[in-house]
């Protein structure tokens, strides 16, 4: 099922292709304000929005925005993002940081820096996915990051360095656990 007429290609009102971290952050924003009480309903929104999306694209962007399905206030079905998903309530505990450090370790294949940028390596196509899941880390070390196909480039806080930076994601990348580092602060 493809919500709007675009064959399950995503595009912004413009008609240039939405990204996908576009794609979700509307999507957030769309479940935070309470009202999408199914996927056809949200799938409907994006595409009167310009937006044609799947179902199974929209479903897996559900999962990846940590939406879930639950009750409004009248007890009516609605999707919800629990408090713990949103990077300011992050802490190297919550399933968030877990999930970072678990992908960390089965996606990052190299680390390297200078002075001010960190460059991570990925299999071919998971840069983006892995980009987007630091992004929504919320760790105040990274001011952000630009992914490509397998690099992702990380701009570092000026308080941090490139160096402290680049180990705490090889420490991620070796154990699995989150980097006290990251999570400093968030």
């Amino acid at each position: 099922m493809v919500f709007g007429d675009g064959a399950g290609m995503t595009e912004s009102s413009s008609g240039a292709p939405a990204s996908r971290t576009a794609r979700q952050a509307r999507i957030r924003e769309l479940v935070s304000s309470g009202h999408v009480s199914s996927q056809s309903e949200l799938g409907a929104s994006l595409a009167a929005e310009g937006m044609a999306v799947s179902q199974g694209t929209l479903s897996r962007d559900l999962v990846e925005i940590g939406a879930v399905r639950g009750r409004d206030k009248n007890g009516n079905p609605c999707y919800t993002i629990p408090e713990g998903e949103h990077p300011s309530d992050v802490t190297t505990g919550s399933p968030a940081w877990s999930r970072l450090a678990r992908l960390t370790r089965e996606l990052c294949t190299g680390v390297q820096h200078n002075d001010t940028l960190v460059v991570l390596k990925t299999p071919p196509g998971a840069a983006q996915y892995f980009g987007s899941a630091i992004d929504r880390s919320g760790s105040r070390a990274i001011l952000g990051t630009i992914a490509g196909d397998d690099t992702i480039a990380l701009i570092c806080a000026a308080e941090v360095s490139a160096d402290a930076l680049a180990d705490a994601f090889r420490q991620m990348a070796e154990t699995g656990f989150p980097a006290p580092l990251l999570s400093e602060g968030s």
